[in-house]
């Protein structure tokens, strides 16, 4: 059994554009602004240009290898097994540590409005979602469609709205705590701006995959840019900075400057049907990373069962969800940005390295039937350069739990190299024996 091809681009856009929206704008907005004060605005534009290079140079990688897996896949295929593990291992916990504090986002608005116990909240949340994805991506992306129309419109609204309402002497001083302010949340809101990822992680899934990543990856980003500065440039300008960054809620909280006492409903009311849309992209994303370890005995061969008649990875969604319930019971919001803030990076570091080797290895005439970075090797030159540099705010915690998750994915290729080996082996044995057309569509 294979993966199914059953999305457009239209459904690709939604579940790039659910992801990022829903996990940035309503839970990170006020940490980032907290860090930078109303300088974050830069911090975004800042993290919109890395986002638009990394992206640029997934969707060349993804029209090579329409797989899923994204990074890992990518990896796998210029840099061997060893290395794509261990880079596959750190995506996924990337993965799986975002959906924490996106869960508890949703946790934490949904106990604004009505009460509910917000941990439990999120938990069934995931629940729900994982079911809901066991019974096949086109129903899902159908829904993914029609709550990213809602975001779209209600963000509009609040810029329009409070746009009469802004104090430009909020805006003063702009950069309160200097670069390093602007630079640490400028890793907030590339992490608020990743997500666009997780449309190459269901390449497998595409139709047409080298013209529906490239155009789908660009139209997220571009999107998600637009809602984003509107989104902050109110937000700092109805209420000071300090206020935003120690609030769990910040989004409601800029809304009651404007709308009085409805506004945090209303707002809350938004982000609760909002946010799911971020968890299913989560959701998504995380089980077919798994899927692909799962297939390549990096994980027990179990885990890239395809179920017969929804055509879904149900195992792989099953262990992601499980995981994904264990992060948002015992991890924090901070531990969770930072820990995937190292992980993301590392991942987009080898992963530009290995369009480097990936590019070397292509000949002009196969790089003409497939999409192509403008501006070689510029592009991905800086997007390289801007990872790296983004490092620095991550601090020891970050690193600390980073390393730790990295460390147990070396551990577990070395007690299952010789199965991942027996399969590489097997895998270039079927490759060596499709043509380059073929390739691109397996």
């Amino acid at each position: 059994m294979s993966l199914k091809r059953d999305l457009s681009w239209k459904e690709a856009t939604a579940l790039g554009t659910g992801a990022m929206v829903g996990a940035g704008i309503f839970v990170l907005s006020g940490v980032a602004a907290g860090k930078a004060g109303p300088s974050v605005m830069i911090s975004f534009v800042m993290a919109a240009i890395l986002e638009m290079l990394l992206g640029l140079c997934y969707a060349e990688l993804a029209s090579r290898y329409p797989r899923a897996g994204g990074a890992y896949e990518f990896v796998r295929r210029t840099m061997g097994p060893l290395v794509g593990t261990i880079i596959g291992w750190s995506y996924w916990g990337a993965w799986l540590a975002a959906s924490s504090f996106v869960s508890q986002g949703f946790g934490n608005y949904l106990h604004s409005l009505t009460g509910a116990p917000p941990t439990l909240s999120a938990v069934i949340l995931l629940l729900f979602l994982g079911t809901l994805n066991t019974f096949g991506i086109k129903f899902s992306g159908f829904i993914q469609v029609g709550i990213v129309i809602t975001e779209i419109i209600v963000l509009i609204g609040f810029f329009v709205l409070g746009f009469s309402k802004v104090h430009y002497s909020l805006y003063i001083p702009f950069a309160p705590n200097g670069f390093h302010g602007i630079l640490a949340a400028a890793l907030v809101g590339f992490l608020s701006m990743v997500g666009w990822d997780c449309i190459v992680d269901a390449g497998e899934e595409m139709k047409n995959p080298r013209k529906t990543i490239p155009r789908a990856i660009f139209l997220s980003i571009i999107l998600v840019l637009v809602l984003y500065s509107g989104l902050l440039f109110v937000s700092t300008g109805v209420i000071s900075w300090e206020q935003l960054g120690a609030s769990s809620t910040p989004v409601a909280l800029a809304s009651e400057q404007f709308l009085g006492h409805f506004g945090p409903v209303f707002i809350s009311i938004v982000i609760v049907i909002a946010l799911p849309a971020t968890a299913n992209a989560f959701i998504v994303s995380i089980s077919r990373t798994a899927f692909a370890m799962g297939r390549n005995r990096l994980l027990p061969k179990k885990i890239a069962y395809i179920h017969p008649k929804f055509q879904t990875p149900v195992f792989a969604i099953m262990l992601g969800v499980g995981i994904q319930v264990i992060f948002t019971l015992f991890s924090s919001i901070n531990i969770a940005v930072n820990a995937t803030g190292f992980l993301y990076l590392l991942t987009f570091i080898f992963t530009m390295i290995a369009f480097f080797i990936s590019r070397n290895k292509t000949s002009k005439d196969e790089r003409k039937k497939q999409f192509s970075v403008p501006l070689y090797p510029i592009t991905p030159a800086l997007a390289l350069i801007i990872c790296i540099g983004l490092l620095i705010p991550v601090g020891k915690t970050g690193l600390l739990t980073g390393m730790s998750w990295v460390l147990i994915g070396f551990f577990i290729y070395i007690i299952r190299s010789k199965s991942i080996k027996r399969t590489e082996k097997m895998q270039l044995k079927k490759e060596v024996n499709l043509t380059p057309q073929q390739n691109l569509i397996d």
